[in-house]
């Protein structure tokens, strides 16, 4: 984990991140004072995850096939380009438009860095690298709202997009230098590597369809609080910094959690650790909706984040194996995929039962019932589960180094 793939990753994703959470949260409400309702306000957040449905799982494909690097820089430029779109917006339809064009730079960015790391893994060590890895992901998830809470205080909401904007420089700049454009692994290399499957013959894979549907359950519970939550607490006259620290204590929570969790899935049932962490995020997402006092928001959130981070460490580390039968980038572009669908189901259809029944908490009910009822799909269909190894290694194409 001390190597420079794995460090310059590690950094780039959680500048990259604390990016793209500054403004996630506050869309709805731009939305909203820009004359958007109902499924709209959802949809500023939700449609950049229809974007990165339809592009992740290819976009995991061409990087087995024609490298990481690339897809990363662009995905980063892309978010670049969308943070200065937001600051010349003027109408909620421009809002959406951009927020689109970010989806497509979240296909390239974290699908194809994840495959990167699956690439350099040691077998054995997957969930441990990767519980460390996504701590990156998720600190940076929980900086990024208390900072733009915070600035957006002070200065308004054109300097979150400003803040935005410096940060995606910084990590296209870091991956730019840094990255090496070859994957430095033996085993990536090797003369009798199986070829990547393409996206419908991969999703064949049972174990592969349940990994998939595992991340669109879990993503879950970002669709509903993400786009409800900061309108909720609005409603109720929470200031926006305490707004901003009620979307961190969920991404707080997972990073602290995720290198311990990652370290037990590696010892113990994989298939269970998921299934846990379903289980846990969908009741806290439930009574999400019931609560009304905000240190038990807070305390719910923390337990979201401690299922959550269970469930995707996890998955992750099942990825990785039979990603080296089946297409490192294939597997996780399908797990980004499943992961968007899930924050439009999320986000799109509870806002459909937040307007039905004008109260917020409808889109937590949705989202928590609907993962719980997932987790029968799931366990039957990893039910031969009992882990992968020494699986056929997957050529990543070499190139000239940087």
């Amino acid at each position: 984990m001390r190597s420079r793939p794995f460090v310059v990753l590690y950094a780039s994703v959680l500048v990259a991140t604390m990016g793209i959470s500054m403004v996630s949260p506050l869309l709805p409400v731009y939305a909203e004072e820009l004359g958007a309702t109902g499924i709209w306000m959802g949809l500023t957040f939700s449609i950049f995850a229809v974007s990165q449905a339809i592009v992740s799982p290819f976009a995991g494909g061409w990087s087995d096939r024609y490298g990481r690097k690339p897809f990363i820089l662009a995905g980063l430029a892309l978010y670049l380009v969308s943070a200065l779109g937001y600051l010349g917006a003027d109408s909620f339809i421009q809002v959406l438009a951009f927020r689109a064009l970010s989806g497509f730079g979240t296909s390239f960015i974290f699908s194809v860095a994840r495959a990167y790391i699956g690439d350099i893994v040691p077998e054995g060590r997957e969930g441990t690298w990767f519980g460390v890895f996504a701590t990156g992901d998720v600190i940076g998830f929980g900086i990024g709202p208390i900072f733009a809470g915070s600035i957006r205080q002070v200065y308004g909401f054109d300097s979150v997009f400003v803040g935005m904007a410096l940060l995606m420089g910084a990590a296209l700049v870091i991956v730019a230098v840094l990255l090496p454009r070859r994957v430095p692994s033996a085993r990536t290399a090797r003369a009798d590597a199986a070829p990547a499957q393409g996206v419908l013959h991969a999703l064949r894979d049972p174990l592969v369809f349940a990994l998939t549907l595992n991340m669109a359950l879990i993503a879950m519970t970002f669709g509903s609080t993400f786009s409800f939550l900061g309108v909720r607490l609005e409603l109720l006259g929470v200031a926006p910094f305490l707004v901003g620290v009620a979307f961190s204590m969920e991404s707080f929570a997972s990073g602290f959690a995720q290198p311990a969790l990652g370290y037990l899935a590696d010892r113990r049932s994989r298939r269970a650790v998921v299934t846990f962490g379903l289980m846990v995020a969908a009741a806290m997402l439930l009574l999400l909706g019931v609560v009304t006092t905000l240190p038990l928001v807070f305390a719910l959130l923390f337990g979201m984040g401690i299922g959550s981070s269970a469930s995707m460490v996890g998955a992750s580390a099942m990825q990785v194996t039979v990603g080296r039968r089946v297409g490192m980038g294939t597997v996780i572009g399908l797990g980004a995929a499943g992961n968007a669908v899930g924050v439009v189901f999320g986000s799109v259809i509870g806002g459909f039962f937040v307007s039905l029944f004008d109260e917020p908490a409808a889109a937590f009910y949705f989202g928590g019932a609907t993962m719980l009822a997932g987790v029968p799909l799931f366990l039957w269909l990893t039910r031969g589960y009992r882990g992968e190894t020494r699986a056929t290694a997957i050529a990543v194409p070499v190139t000239a180094p940087d």
